[in-house]
């Protein structure tokens, strides 16, 4: 298992993160009640849609340094030989930007209003829906730092999902798989919109195993055992809801 220290470390940067992605959800619930006009949406959409995509892709950056000001006190810590330069993502594509938020954005709200929604009630709907897209967006800054600084350093021998103290089924499932390590680093790491997971390295096959992400292993054993596929996923939902009842 993980030092204490390396928990703490990794616990700090995981609370970082999302308490980044939470300042960028609150920017961008305020930018449409102050901007987005419900009257005339394809009008002041595109003004926003651009003041949103200069939003992610700062706040990507701002991601990707934190990311990597915890990999390098977490190298200390391990103890790692030689001096290591982290990586820098690349930036967000103009073209991902445009697509994503236009189908969480103006897209969610008309949806919302084909419903039968009211336009407030529409643009509440495009609020949650496009914050969660943004911030995911945002927060792949630093998930992409962490595994690309993995895969770049030797001394790293692999990473570990770290889960808030409640994940949904979907993170403790993929929780639950354990380290991923360098000889399957085309792995990737799955997020979804207002997740709160994040990659942290590991320097021992020892410490890659995080927190309570044993435990959602033999849990996962144990609870599908002789299922496979969608269907021990599907058993695997199913014991993880009944768990909060």
């Amino acid at each position: 298992m993980a030092s204490p220290q390396a928990e703490r470390l990794a616990e700090q940067h995981r609370v970082q993160q999302v308490t980044l992605r939470a300042g960028v959800s609150r920017d961008v619930v305020a930018l449409l009640r102050d901007l987005f006009d419900v009257d005339n949406a394809d009008r002041t959409w595109p003004a926003i849609r651009s003041m949103l995509a200069a939003m992610a892709q700062q706040q990507h950056g701002t991601s990707a340094t934190l990311a990597n000001t915890y990999y390098g006190q977490a190298r200390i810590e391990a103890g790692a030989d030689g001096s290591f330069l982290p990586i820098t993502p690349a930036a967000l594509a103009e073209e991902l930007l445009k697509v994503v938020l236009d189908a969480t954005g103006i897209a969610a709200f008309k949806r919302a209003i084909s419903l039968g929604k009211t336009p407030a009630e529409a643009l509440q709907i495009a609020g949650v829906t496009l914050s969660g897209a943004v911030s995911r967006l945002v927060l792949s800054g630093g998930r992409d730092a962490i595994l690309g600084n993995v895969r770049e350093d030797r001394q790293a021998v692999g990473w570990a999902r770290l889960t808030d103290a409640h994940p949904c089924a979907f993170c403790a499932m993929l929780a639950s798989r354990g380290p991923v390590y360098r000889s399957k680093q085309t792995a990737k790491f799955e997020a979804h919109d207002h997740c709160a997971c994040m990659p942290v390295a590991a320097w021992s096959r020892d410490e890659a195993w995080l927190q309570h992400s044993r435990d959602l292993y033999e849990q996962w054993q144990d609870v599908t055992q002789g299922h496979s596929g969608a269907d021990a996923r599907r058993v695997w939902r199913r014991h993880w809801d009944d768990r909060a009842t």
